[in-house]
């Protein structure tokens, strides 16, 4: 019998017994099994001589906690060992075999372990991952792609150190090669925004060959969703709208109404890009019709929080640039921009440079000088490709006009150090 308690696991999930009870049910209804279990019974179950689950409370349990019942302070027979899935499949994975295999499609490289060898890997290990990939998230919008480069592949270092020494359960490892393909798919944007095309377009295929191994079609499509931003960025315009259409066939049999809202976003730009203006403006209201629906979507993936009426302004707005009417896309720059939360650092001074560009465009040079100047000092310290590309064509658009108010912005910027219009990744967003 294991040294550890159901009563020490539950806790280190962040449960109290009726919250326990609550998860339990909820996994119970998901993998379909005949079980239940009331706080009375819980309580005997964390008592120091508890009565042994029947196999479908098991196979709940463990796939809850994420270790072996036998590890969970049950004196568990020999035959109901090693896990007892619903249906009678077993829930374990010979460790080894499974990564070597699945390492070997997505080319993980197998690294010195981060804990001793063999150690158990369960659910909690998952949820303390799970936080740091949120963390990227975070430090991506304060500081931009570069600084988030160095912490995503800590994490991948860290993850795939995990599935090679550790210990777990058939459950467990895929929820740690899905937490891969989250990072890969973010690892993606990340490089992208520190401009290395290369290096996005790589990580996003990883993403994709993760999320087909482990079955998740919502990870396939955000990671379709990059594919076709990338490619937008380098011009493969067949390849953005497939990327997109097959974003959106998989959203329409498996997403919410958040996630089919982005990627209608993505549809729209890809389309517009490709010179379908009027099927991009169908796909814009599709995407504002899915995101009125979602005020219920509780079960929308994280990646789908920064979908809202931001995005669909600053869609609308680029939609009004490439069919030519700059002046019309001015209102809803500002909107976008008025709506951004103080978390988004970078995509203000993105959105403020954007801004700019477009002011230019309509001849509003002063309200452009203004808006140019607030992205730069506020890009000090960011590491964005995107952004000091942005801000440099604007500094050599401003550089071609000559009025005193032009000549002062352009000192302004090279002031911060924006003075040429030298490309290191695409601009537009």
């Amino acid at each position: 019998m294991s040294t550890r308690t159901l009563a020490g696991l539950r806790k280190a999930a962040g449960h109290t017994q009726e919250t326990f009870v609550v998860a339990f049910g909820v996994m119970a209804k998901q993998l379909d099994a005949a079980a239940a279990v009331s706080v009375r019974q819980l309580r005997r179950w964390e008592s120091p001589d508890p009565p042994l689950p029947h196999p479908g409370q098991q196979a709940v349990l463990e796939a809850l906690l994420g270790v072996p019942l036998d590890e969970m302070g049950f004196a568990v027979p020999a035959e109901r060992r090693h896990g007892s899935a619903v249906g009678g499949n077993t829930d374990h994975v010979e460790r080894r075999r499974f990564v070597v295999d699945v390492g070997a499609v997505l080319g993980a490289s197998v690294l010195p372990a981060a804990t001793r060898p063999g150690r158990r890997i369960g659910a909690c290990d998952v949820q303390r991952l799970t936080a740091d990939v949120a963390d990227l998230f975070t430090v991506d919008h304060r500081h931009g792609g570069r600084a988030a480069q160095k912490a995503a592949a800590q994490l991948l270092r860290k993850l795939n150190s995990l599935m090679a020494e550790g210990t777990y359960l058939e459950r467990v490892g895929r929820d740690l090669h899905a937490l891969t393909g989250t990072v890969h798919s973010h690892l993606g944007w990340i490089e992208f925004d520190a401009g290395r095309p290369g290096k996005a377009r790589a990580a996003c295929a990883e993403a994709l060959t993760s999320a087909r191994l482990v079955g998740d079609p919502l990870l396939e499509v955000r990671a379709l969703d990059s594919l076709s931003l990338l490619a937008v960025e380098q011009k493969r315009l067949w390849e953005a709208v497939a990327a997109a259409t097959a974003a959106g066939d998989l959203a329409q049999h498996h997403g919410g109404p958040k996630v089919k809202s982005v990627v209608a976003l993505r549809q729209a730009r890809a389309l517009s890009a490709a010179g379908d203006h009027s099927a991009a403006r169908r796909a814009l209201s599709q995407s504002l019709s899915w995101y009125d629906r979602s005020g219920n979507d509780t079960d929308a993936p994280p990646w789908t929080a920064f979908a809202g009426q931001v995005e669909v302004d600053y869609a609308t707005a680029s939609w009004h640039t490439a069919t030519g009417h700059p002046l019309h896309a001015v209102p809803f720059l500002r909107s976008a921009l008025s709506q951004l939360g103080d978390g988004h650092s970078r995509n203000r001074a993105l959105y403020r440079a954007r801004l700019a560009e477009v002011l230019l465009a309509t001849g509003q040079l002063e309200e452009a000088a203004a808006e140019a100047r607030a992205a730069a000092e506020a890009a000090q310290g960011m590491t964005s490709a995107r952004l000091t590309d942005r801000l440099r064509a604007v500094a050599s658009t401003v550089g071609r006009i000559d009025t005193a108010a032009a000549r002062d912005c352009a000192e302004q910027l090279r002031t911060f150090g924006f003075t040429t219009t030298t490309r290191s990744s695409g601009r537009t967003r």
